[in-house]
């Protein structure tokens, strides 16, 4: 077991720059749990940034005197295997030539742990035995919502899902300084910034491709190694091609109704293979499941859904000529985090239901030259079934607002982005 290779602090005393890279918000907010007994769980899809960002927080370890080099161990699942146990005892013979200390605490990051073989119960065990051990584990997957990971690890972890940039943090990557209390003033450089933003999902790797690498690097490096190999090295899956073809019907039509008796008609296997594999791209954070909203979320549960594609660059990848009306709606699904849609029995459709301590807000995106009052009707006919002050639709550039006795309908630009966050702050799950 090549650990040398692994922590090259060790030699060199700070992690090398080239690992470390650009720092983002999300590490200085992680360090806060540095210093708890409990241990820390990284989850996100592939290539979000879940190893870079466990070396800025090793770095940041080593930088801010909270341990030497040879107190923290990094080692990874992806392309190596090899037992916990293992990992600890070639530290303790090789590396530091003793046991471990338990007058002092030792950092152990284990990355893409889900490809240990029942790893929920050996990290618990590392983490019952060695109470000097301040366990750090990273996985592509939904870990998060396993329940065998909540039953066996209870009272033992926090959890943090690492996401891709985000449209702010997008643009302080790519040096772009857009002033957001003068959206109108920018309005072309904001418009230009999400198209591009929609089409690289904010991947780190991939701000700097052109369009024929970014597709390469989505299907090629991303979508097809999920979905050939680490899906099925967690599930006993009959056809990965079956799995990528739900992919792309995803990516061809985002927020269409998941009907598995009509899919699996269309692509030719049983509804029950096709909602099973629905949930493995669930389980792999590649898909968002949307509920019918009802004020009984039991009721929604069991009730019709809809499905995108967790990012816009995906779809971009997989069919560059989308239309842009169904991109954007994807994108605001996603980065609303949105949980439900609306679809009554007479089909009166609403895209996204947002939730929280206030209530219920319907949005609707109409991306067209003019949006009309008439566009609002399904809004408001909700917000009167529900007892909803306020509705949103999101325009291409018409703003203005529609009203029905004390009911409300504001209508606002997408590129007017902080505007739109700041109306919907109160519903967003942050």
């Amino acid at each position: 077991m090549d650990l040398v290779t692994y922590n090259p602090w060790w030699r060199e005393g700070r992690v090398p720059e080239v690992l470390v890279g650009k720092k983002r918000r999300l590490t200085s907010e992680l360090f806060e749990y540095m210093d708890l007994r409990q241990m820390l769980i990284l989850f996100g899809l592939r290539r979000v940034g879940k190893t870079t960002t466990i070396f800025q927080l090793i770095d940041g370890l080593l930088e801010r005197g909270k341990a030497n080099p040879y107190q923290v161990i990094y080692f990874s699942f992806d392309e190596e295997r090899g037992g916990i146990d293992e990992i600890l005892s070639a530290y303790e013979r090789e590396i530091i030539k003793t046991d471990l200390p338990r007058d002092r605490r030792t950092y152990l990051f284990l990355d893409e742990v889900q490809k240990l073989q029942g790893w929920p119960a050996k990290v618990k065990t590392i983490y019952d035995m060695y109470p000097s051990v301040k366990l750090c584990i990273s996985g592509s997957a939904a870990i998060d919502i396993s329940r065998g990971v909540k039953e066996s690890l209870a009272g033992r972890f926090f959890e943090t899902r690492v996401e891709p940039l985000d449209f702010d943090e997008y643009l302080e990557f790519s040096g772009d300084e857009i002033d957001r209390t003068k959206e109108k003033v920018f309005e072309l450089r904001i418009r230009r910034s999400l198209e591009e933003f929609m089409a690289n999902g904010g991947f780190i790797e991939a701000l700097e491709f052109d369009e024929i690498k970014m597709s390469k690097y989505f299907k090629e490096g991303l979508l097809e190694r999920v979905i050939y190999r680490d899906l099925p090295e967690s599930f006993r899956i009959g056809s990965p091609d079956l799995l990528m073809r739900c992919v792309r019907v995803c990516a061809d039509k985002p927020g269409m109704l998941l009907d598995y008796k009509n899919l699996g008609r269309d692509l030719g296997h049983d509804q029950r293979t096709i909602a099973t594999y629905f949930s493995y791209l669930e389980y792999s954070l590649l898909v968002n499941k949307l509920f019918n909203y009802s004020p009984n979320l039991l009721t929604s549960e069991k009730k019709m859904k809809k499905v995108y594609l967790s990012s816009t660059a995906f779809s971009k990848a997989l069919f560059p000529g989308i239309d842009r009306h169904a991109l954007i709606e994807q994108f605001f699904a996603n980065v609303l985090k949105a949980r439900f849609f609306s679809r009554t029995p007479q089909k009166e459709e609403v895209d996204l239901v947002m939730t929280g301590e206030v209530g219920v807000a319907p949005v609707e995106v109409k991306i067209r030259s003019e949006v009309k009052k008439r566009d609002a009707a399904a809004l408001l006919k909700f917000l009167h079934r529900h007892n909803a002050p306020r509705g949103y639709i999101i325009s291409d550039r018409t703003e203005t607002t529609f009203s029905d006795g004390d009911k409300l309908v504001e209508v606002i630009p997408y590129w007017m982005y902080w505007t739109l966050m700041g109306k919907l702050r109160d519903f967003l799950d942050e």
